[in-house]
């Protein structure tokens, strides 16, 4: 089973961790865990005019790192091995487009994220996700 887990710093992000590592313990074969952060794209053109792309792509790596590195030990202490992924788009469009390009069987989510006033205002990015992936979509709470 190939499960895509997306992080994005918040508890509920660490909690669906957690219950991807104890998922472990009922399959008969450890599932492969793809963790996914998405990165908002800096919207502004005068941030883009001041800075190069190399400058932004490092920005974007250390802001996922900081919310990667929790979920990947967590998991590592319970015996599961993750690959971490990237990308800077759309969050909800981004992880349902990642899904489908990778294959994975099942999207593993927390119900809230670090959406804030967007997630009020737009509806929450577990929302959307489950309108957009064509793969089943766990939320944990």
């Amino acid at each position: 089973m190939k499960i895509l887990l997306t992080v994005d710093g918040s508890d509920h992000a660490l909690r669906a961790a957690r219950h991807v590592a104890a998922m472990g313990a009922y399959l008969a074969k450890p599932p492969t865990v793809l963790l996914l952060n998405v990165q908002p794209p800096v919207a502004s053109g005068l941030v883009r005019r001041f800075l190069s792309q190399e400058a932004l792509d490092a920005y974007y790596r250390d802001e996922a790192r900081a919310v990667l590195e929790p979920a990947e030990k967590l998991l590592a202490q319970n015996g599961v091995a993750t690959e971490s992924h990237v990308v800077v788009g759309d969050v909800a469009a981004s992880i349902a487009e990642f899904a489908a390009k990778h294959g994975c069987d099942q999207i593993v989510m927390g119900t809230r994220g670090l959406g804030g006033v967007k997630g009020a205002l737009l509806g929450s990015v577990a929302s959307e996700v489950l309108h957009l992936a064509d793969r089943p979509v766990l939320l944990v709470k």
